[in-house]
């Protein structure tokens, strides 16, 4: 369905139903095609990250590897490149990097007043089906927010049929998010709420008789006023506790996405160790999923990108994490990221000076040993290591290396720029906007260094 120039006698009859109030993604998926041209023209949008065709996107939802495909489904606002009328979005993919856009898979059912799809999860049930559980969030005033659920129409998971009424006994007017995790032979549900994150459990693994539990994790510093996306996951042996924080007025701009590790005594998590997944707020609203492989994924959200163009918002690209003794935990892009690799890399390897390695595209994976203070340009992206802090993008990060040289993976794909340093255990997620970018590796500086450099594509 397309809807460039007027309206054909079918899109305005879907317009007409969707201004009724009746539920159509069709309708929503019109106004994303239109502006397609617009996105793609825009030399800052990335090339090789996840992101819909056009407009806005958001927290990735529904992540899930099913019948040889990982699916992940999104927040998307078809009308407009800011936040706004949440549908669900969806894209498959064989191997988590190269991606398949599908049609919008769910919009906010107007008729029964609902005015936003919030995020969520798809898990399956007890019998194997599966089933989409999403925060229903009506027009303001009708009704606190409500879990809802839908099961599939097809095999592809391209359409959905809501089931009646919530799933979840209500607690507080705004709790949000659910997320599905098998756990010790249970079935447990988080959600959201406040600085707290609720557990509750699916009886016999039943995603009809979910009941409450209690307080999974409750944060009491002041520094979060809402744990948005929580996710839990196995690492090490212990539970690592995901979420995604609403900071106070005061706190804007800290690092997103709190961890904490630990142990879960019954329907308690009890913390031995936090920090925070990503060094900048550009990354936020993680999810999971487990791999072909038996390995369990982290997806983001990355934001910041300047609205007016078109779109806003992709994935990052997929992460594993690691316990760490030094660090709690540590983090490295995906093996399947190496599939966008292209042959015949730029190589470096010996004493700095001021090196040109040639030209290398506008979408780059470095990797890098730095054994003294280095400036550095990929993609047009800077970057330098000083011995104590590496810059990315003209914003410094602590690196506190135990000895040894400096080892860097480094992901730019135009404005997208992922930074894995000291194996990982500090990671930069930036969005870096270049006027003129130059696509040459420039390296310059002091000691030995060895450098690897791929287009990406």
């Amino acid at each position: 369905m397309q809807c460039y120039g007027p309206l054909s006698d079918m899109e305005a009859a879907v317009e007409t139903a969707y201004r009724d109030g009746m539920e159509t993604t069709a309708y929503a998926q019109c106004h994303v095609d239109a502006h397609a041209a617009r996105a793609a023209a825009d030399p800052e949008r990335p090339r090789c990250h996840l992101l819909p065709a056009a407009r806005w996107m958001n927290d990735p939802n529904g992540t899930i590897y099913h019948d040889g495909w990982y699916h992940v489904f999104f927040q998307h606002n078809p009308f407009g490149d800011n936040w706004g009328h949440m549908h669900w979005g969806h894209a498959r993919s064989r191997d988590l990097v190269r991606w398949e856009r599908l049609p919008i898979a769910l919009a906010p059912d107007l008729a029964a007043g609902e005015e936003h799809c919030f995020s969520g999860c798809v898990a399956a049930d007890a019998d194997g089906s599966l089933r989409l559980l999403y925060t229903s969030v009506a027009f303001p005033g009708r009704r606190p927010f409500e879990q809802r659920a839908a099961t599939p129409c097809d095999a592809d998971l391209n359409t959905w049929q809501r089931l009646p009424g919530a799933v979840m006994a209500p607690h507080g007017r705004d709790a949000r998010d659910p997320f599905v995790v098998r756990w010790g032979g249970r079935t447990l549900v988080l959600l959201g709420d406040g600085p707290c994150v609720l557990l509750y459990e699916a009886e016999d693994g039943r995603l009809d008789r979910i009941v409450p539990r209690g307080v999974l994790h409750e944060e009491r510093s002041g520094m979060v006023a809402f744990c948005e996306c929580p996710n839990l996951l196995p690492v090490g042996g212990e539970a690592l506790l995901l979420h995604s924080p609403i900071r106070p007025r005061e706190l804007a701009g800290v690092p997103a996405v709190d961890w904490i590790l630990g142990s879960l005594d019954g329907d308690r998590l009890a913390p031995r160790r936090r920090g925070r997944l990503d060094q900048h707020d550009a990354f936020y609203a993680s999810n999971t999923l487990v791999d072909a492989a038996g390995r369990h994924v982290v997806l983001g959200w990355v934001r910041g990108f300047t609205e007016g163009n078109g779109w806003s918002g992709c994935l990052a690209f997929p992460r594993l994490v690691e316990a760490d003794p030094a660090a709690g935990i540590r983090q490295r892009p995906h093996p399947a990221v190496d599939l966008l690799r292209q042959d015949g890399p730029l190589y470096f390897a010996g004493e700095l000076g001021d090196a040109d390695l040639g030209e290398a595209g506008d979408a780059v994976d470095a990797e890098l040993e730095l054994h003294g203070p280095c400036s550095l340009r990929l993609a047009g992206t800077p970057l330098a290591w000083d011995g104590a802090y590496l810059a990315v993008g003209g914003a410094s990060y602590p690196v506190p290396l135990a000895g040894g040289p400096l080892r860097l993976r480094v992901l730019v794909d135009r404005s997208v720029v992922e930074v894995f340093a000291d194996d990982g255990r500090v990671v930069v997620t930036r969005v870096v906007h270049v006027a003129n970018r130059d696509c040459r590796v420039h390296l310059s500086g002091t000691g030995r260094a060895v450098a690897t450099v791929w287009r990406l594509a």
